[in-house]
């Protein structure tokens, strides 16, 4: 070979190599740099890569009655999964697992034989069926506990239009649950875990959990017997009568406690999306309605507190009133207060006379009428803490004209809520104070410190002390000798008002279609509590003294009992005691609800 062809193969090589040192040391330094240098850094970005942070909700708190049985609280729970690879023999693992999952096999087979790495086969079940699992020790199936655990409401339906329910996502979305959701909730913890290219949790991947906190519980004034009792009595009293919804109160008048607060229909919290929005509803605080004769306890404030009326004052006992192009008249029952010409206060409420009521309104103007709407809070909300509270309909006198001035007496053309028709007669036996109603007693930390005290709340008074006596001995008048007779209870003297509303639907009346009422007041020579029953479109009988003043009746026998107060022989109570009565009682009620019964 030339020496000319060797120094130029050489030099190649020289160039070759040179190359080859440049390229290793280039590599060498981007390796040092990579590693060395910058190798924390690159650590860490290659560990975002492979975790996920995710937010784990807290535990949360209980729901309880006023004597701690529990209404929602959460339990260990546990999820079951799937590894679809390593799942040996799909058929078998499928059929054995079906009955404990509570999930058809075709379904649970499907899961099993997935192309997905990972699959969920239950989520919050019962620990005992994660235990079951666990003993089986079926190939690719796993048993991991829930951070959560499972929120269950072990009352079922009692109580559930209070309670309320939670969400897929341990929200409250209805009822305390929704009211007091950041109370019930706790604190959010974070979980650091490994996980797959698609972002999902490897169940045995490394993670660190920043603890979540578990959640307050909640203290209700409710009685859970109390509430039992009421649902029941509503229950029967709406099947009977083929009712469309029915609401029932029981509230302490001295605190503003409410002890049992039913509707009907409800439905089950634990499966709540079985059950349609309308079950959901608390009716009793959500659903403004035309009182009827209820509202005439207004009316004899309003009158007698502004010293307008006096119970010697005597107003025309017609049946016919002529006022802005209508005629009201009094309810076709039959009934008149003494066959005179003219009738006090006390029997225009005894006998629930429409006519009666208007001419008192008219008398003492709707100025005062209005003012007086007001004292009792009909324009507002009561400020119950329960989330979806709707406040009165035209209740400001502004907005009366022509016959409204009038029909307003009887409770006609202003609308109103349950809870706040209730409120107005706890006023009136508790000397006139008006009192916010309660209906959580306090919020306890998990380990069972008092956090908050929920005390009675008085908003204003609303009538003096003497007006409210006379109103007291006007409703006792009701029972003994007026439209309330059948909520006489044997041994309690008891006070009340009947009420049967026309129904409001698309600006008009709806013929046929009532609200039947009663609200009582016992033991009214002691007033303790108020009952509320409200039946809506009852079928065979409409008056509120037929249909409610029983249901009426039977609830409030049971609060009695159940607060341990003795029956006594009291102003009515010999007549109730009488056997002979009782016979004449069943009679006229049969004859009641042949012809409509009494207002």
């Amino acid at each position: 070979m030339k020496q000319k062809e060797r120094t130029r193969l050489r030099a190649r090589a020289v160039a070759l190599f040179a190359c080859f040192i440049l390229v290793t040391l280039g590599l060498g330094s981007r390796l040092w740099f990579v590693q060395i240098r910058g190798g924390q850094a690159w650590t860490a970005y290659a560990g975002t890569q492979q975790r996920g942070k995710f937010d784990v909700s807290g535990r949360r708190g209980s729901i309880v009655d006023r004597f701690g049985i529990v209404f929602a609280a959460t339990v260990p729970a546990v999820q079951i999964f799937a590894q679809p690879p390593d799942v040996k023999d799909a058929r078998n693992e499928a059929a054995v697992l079906a009955p404990l999952l509570k999930r058809p096999e075709k379904s649970v087979l499907a899961d099993l034989t997935s192309p997905e790495p990972f699959v969920y086969l239950a989520r919050n079940a019962p620990k005992a069926v994660g235990q079951t699992i666990s003993k089986l020790d079926l190939p690719g199936v796993g048993v991991k506990d829930e951070a959560t655990g499972a929120h269950v409401d072990p009352q079922g339906h009692i109580g559930s239009t209070v309670i309320g329910f939670t969400g897929d996502d341990n929200q409250g979305l209805a009822g305390i649950e929704h009211t007091f959701n950041d109370v019930l909730a706790g604190k959010a913890g974070r979980i650091v875990a490994d996980t797959d290219s698609q972002d999902r949790i490897i169940p045995f991947g490394q993670h660190m959990v920043d603890e979540p906190v578990v959640g307050d519980t909640v203290v209700l004034t409710i009685d859970r017997a109390l509430q039992l009792a009421a649902e029941d009595v509503l229950s029967k009293t709406a099947t009977k009568y083929n009712a469309a919804s029915a609401v029932a109160i029981v509230m302490r008048v001295s605190t503003g406690e409410i002890l049992a607060l039913a509707n009907w229909p409800d439905y089950d919290p634990n499966h709540w999306k079985s059950f349609g929005q309308d079950a959901y509803r608390n009716r009793a605080i959500a659903d403004p309605y035309e009182p009827g004769s209820t509202f005439k306890i207004v009316t004899a404030t309003a009158a007698l507190d502004s010293a307008k009326v006096s119970l010697d004052d005597t107003f025309p006992a017609v049946d016919r009133l002529d006022i802005g192009g209508y005629v009201i008249h009094n309810a076709d029952d039959g009934l008149v207060s003494s066959g005179r010409s003219r009738e006090p206060l006390a029997d225009i409420i005894a006998f629930s006379h429409n006519v009666g009521a208007a001419e008192v309104a008219l008398h003492i103007g709707k100025t005062t009428m209005g003012d007086y709407i007001k004292r009792f809070g009909f324009d507002d909300v009561t400020g119950i803490d329960l989330s979806g509270e709707s406040a009165g309909i035209g209740v400001s006198s502004d907005e009366w004209f022509g016959s409204r001035r009038a029909t307003v007496a009887f409770g006609q053309g202003v609308s109103v809520t349950a809870i706040a028709i209730a409120r107005a007669y706890a006023a009136v036996a508790n000397g006139g104070l008006l009192m916010r109603p309660l209906i959580v007693r306090q919020i306890l930390s998990p380990s069972g410190r008092v956090i908050k005290q929920y005390t009675p709340d008085p908003v204003r008074r609303v009538m003096r002390p003497q007006t409210a006596a006379k109103l007291l001995a006007m409703l006792r008048d009701v029972v003994k000798r007026g439209t309330g007779s059948n909520a006489q209870i044997a041994g309690y003297a008891v006070a009340g008002k009947t009420g049967t509303a026309q129904i409001v639907e698309a600006g008009g009346y709806m013929p046929g279609e009532y609200v039947a009422s009663f609200v009582g007041i016992v033991p009214a020579d002691k007033p303790q509590y108020v009952v509320l029953v409200n039946v809506e479109r009852p079928r065979g009988a409409y008056y509120g003294g037929v249909v409610a003043a029983p249901a009426f009746r039977e609830l409030a026998r049971r609060v009695l009992w159940r607060e341990g107060v003795l029956p006594k022989r009291a102003d009515g109570a010999d007549d109730a005691l009488s056997p002979a009565n009782d016979a004449k009682r069943t009679k006229r009620d049969k004859a009641q609800g042949n012809q409509g019964g009494r207002r």
